[in-house]
């Protein structure tokens, strides 16, 4: 009787074994139901629409502005130098220029001499210029160098008396490049055009300081 109570005892205890086993290591269990739906927050407030990107007109094309200064050349008023004696003639060297920076054929020179009407004002007169009262012809003499072109005043008496050549105590230089002398083709304008206008005419079109 001992030997089969100690095997029942044994498959008890097995059975306990396997029963505890299996319930320390078994499967998780379902997943339970889901919760009510929580309430929708308050809707944040719509941004400002942007517009819509249409095709844009082409803007009106600006004016075209005044020539300006970047490529005239201009001096300062120069002093007379024909001397304090009286002649015929005289001559004054007014510029020299390097070779390439002048091209009588294609720029446009003018020169002007000054006439004090008094100790405040003055009168700019283009040359060539005729002093009709006194008999004297001022001219604009161009010349060549190794290297250099000049630009002289001549002084010439024209009833063949001496003469101081006084009428004119300054003179000045204004060189329009042949590629500056216009701002657009609606504007152009030939040397002519330049020569004909008058000294103030010309260095307010081109913003030049008196």
């Amino acid at each position: 009787m001992k030997p089969i109570t100690n095997l029942v005892r044994l498959t008890m205890v097995v059975i306990l074994s396997v029963f505890v086993f299996s319930c320390s290591d078994g499967e998780d269990g379902a997943i339970g139901p889901q919760g009510p739906q929580g309430e929708q927050g308050l809707a944040g407030q719509d941004g400002a629409d942007g517009q819509d990107g249409a095709d844009g007109q082409d803007g009106v094309d600006g004016q075209d502005g005044d020539p300006g200064t970047a490529n005239v050349i201009y001096s300062d008023w120069i002093p007379e130098d024909f001397g304090d004696g009286l002649s015929a003639e005289e001559s004054m060297l007014l510029q020299s220029f390097s070779i390439g920076s002048f091209d009588q054929d294609t720029d446009v020179l003018l020169v002007y001499g000054r006439n004090p009407a008094n100790a405040i004002f003055f009168n700019a007169y283009q040359l060539p210029y005729f002093n009709v009262e006194d008999e004297e012809f001022y001219s604009i003499v161009l010349g060549e160098g190794i290297g250099f072109q000049t630009v002289r005043i001549n002084a010439r008496s024209t009833d063949g008396l001496l003469k101081a050549f006084s009428f004119f105590d300054e003179f000045r230089y204004i060189v329009i490049p042949g590629g500056a002398a216009a701002a657009s083709p609606a504007e152009a304008k030939s040397s002519t055009d330049y020569k004909n206008m008058s000294y103030q005419e010309i260095i307010t079109l081109f913003d030049i300081p008196e």
